[in-house]
């Protein structure tokens, strides 16, 4: 059960080619807590679990005009929305005892095209980490859906490989460019055997850092529990279309 007002997901457009200095800066820097992972940036995300002795944990508000301090551990930065002590959520990045969280809840539906995600900071304090054991094959199968216009079905192949199927769309929710005919389309497809919580593929790409070769489709996905995080190089379909973002398993599949 989602228990907040949501924010704007992933940014799912290529960045603009900015100088060095500015190009560094995260979201994070920034104040802003948009969730695992931005596009470019290598996170080592980790898979956790909310705690605490009280009912509820506040969010923390992202910085803006009103509050210019923010985010900090004050309560004047509590946010009216919470999460619950047994919530799990993907943690890509922790800074001065506050964390940037995404948290999907596990029975969600979608509601015009998406998912009830929310993304926000938390009290590092209130999360420990989920122990991660190497994920079995079965826990990779079924049709994973993220939060707007992309579905991942993955199926079992032979020699212990995974078959990966997806499909994505920019625009397929504004009837604007539906009555343009204007909606760019994508597909991502491959087989590999996982590594760990990874799987890959893509050629010349080895996993190890995010897929950047535009001119290739290249895909890495990763396996935290019961969420799928994907990212690919940009050469998986048309303008703007882009796999990444948190997908979740859709029920009985």
């Amino acid at each position: 059960m989602i228990r907040l007002s949501l924010i704007p997901v992933f940014a799912l457009l290529a960045p603009l080619a900015l100088p060095a200095s500015v190009a560094a800066e995260t979201l994070f820097d920034r104040g802003y807590c948009q969730g695992p992972p931005e596009v470019g940036v290598e996170p080592a995300i980790t898979l956790m679990k909310v705690t605490g002795t009280g009912p509820r944990v506040n969010l923390i508000a992202d910085r803006d005009k009103a509050k210019p301090k923010c985010p900090d551990l004050s309560d004047a930065c509590k946010r009216r929305g919470f999460l619950v002590p047994g919530d799990e959520v993907l943690v890509a990045e922790t800074r001065n005892g506050i964390a940037c969280a995404t948290y999907i809840a596990p029975n969600a539906r979608k509601v015009k095209g998406q998912f009830a995600e929310t993304n926000g900071f938390l009290p590092a304090a209130a999360l420990v980490a989920v122990p991660a054991p190497p994920p079995r094959l079965e826990d990779w199968l079924g049709t994973w859906s993220r939060n707007a216009e992309a579905e991942i079905v993955i199926t079992r192949g032979e020699g212990g490989k995974l078959l990966v199927k997806g499909d994505a769309t920019y625009g397929a929710h504004d009837p604007g460019r539906v009555a343009r005919g204007a909606v760019n389309v994508g597909e991502l497809e491959g087989e590999a055997v996982p590594k760990g919580n990874r799987l890959f593929f893509g050629d010349g790409y080895d996993g190890v850092k995010a897929p950047d070769d535009s001119s290739e489709c290249q895909a890495r996905l990763q396996l935290f529990g019961r969420y799928l995080v994907a990212e690919d190089s940009g050469g998986c379909g048309g303008m703007n279309v882009r796999f990444n973002g948190v997908y979740i398993r859709l029920k009985g599949s």
